[in-house]
This record gives C-alpha cells, structure tokens and sequence, in this order.
C-alpha cells in the first residue's frame, strides 16, 4: 500500500478535487487496459497465422526445389517452377511484413499491457484511502 499525504487534505473538498483525478486516471487506465488487450489479442493472431504459413510454405518450398531441378524441362517443370516462384514470392512477403505483424510487434503489445496492469490496483488504493480519509472530516 502506497503511501500518500492525506493529513494535508483538511477538506471534503480537497479529497473530492482528489477522487475526480484519480476517478478520470482509473478511467483512463482501465480505457488503455482494454485498449491494449484488444490490440495484443490481435497481434497474437496476426503472429501465429504469419508463422505458420511462413514454416508451411518453406517446407514446401525446401522439398519442391530439387525436385524442379530433377524434372525434365516440359510443361510439368514449367508448371512447377512458377508454383514455386509464387511461393518463395509469398514467403519473401511475409518476411518481409514480420517487422509490422510479428513476434516482436506481440511482444512488444504484451509487455505494454504488463505495464499497465499493476498500474489499476496502485489508484484503486488511492480512492480507497482517500475516501477512508474524506469520511473521517466533517467539512
């Protein structure tokens, strides 16, 4: 439990000016709280579909190389020999994108959240001090 200057509040209301910062700050907090979990929900989405069909399509393409290699050129190793341009284009993509939509950017959306958890209870506690102390005053 934090510990605050109440005896210098001496009026109601002082600890009413009081209670409307640290009602509008919880506010506030509980605001971003919500904020942020809708954006690192969304970034851990985001994430985990990127990743996985980054892994997919470099397993495709790890086993579909040297198989174009062994073809015989014709239609067939035409065929695929785009399909595997088209996929190796993809994988650049989304390596590419990983910088805006990847591990870092969900790491870095949790740890935003972290921070503002313990940051509630710390102005709950206030309010509750203060109206403890509000009660005790009689103007």
């Amino acid at each position: 439990m934090a510990v605050y200057s109440l005896s210098l509040l001496t009026t109601r209301a002082q600890c009413d000016a009081v209670l409307a910062y640290a009602n509008d700050k919880l506010e506030t907090l509980t605001f971003r709280g919500q904020e942020s979990a809708f954006h690192t929900s969304n970034a851990g989405e985001a994430a985990t579909a990127l990743a996985d069909e980054l892994k997919g399509l470099i397993t495709y393409i790890t086993a579909i190389t040297p198989a174009v290699a062994a073809l015989e050129p014709g239609d067939e190793r035409t065929k695929l020999a785009n399909e595997l341009r088209r996929r190796t284009d993809r994988r650049d993509e989304l390596v590419s994108r990983q910088s805006q939509s990847g591990p870092e950017v969900l790491i870095e959306r949790e740890l935003e959240q972290n921070l503002l958890h313990p940051l509630i209870p710390i102005v709950q506690d206030l309010i509750n001090q203060v109206t403890a102390h509000r009660d005790t005053l009689t103007t």
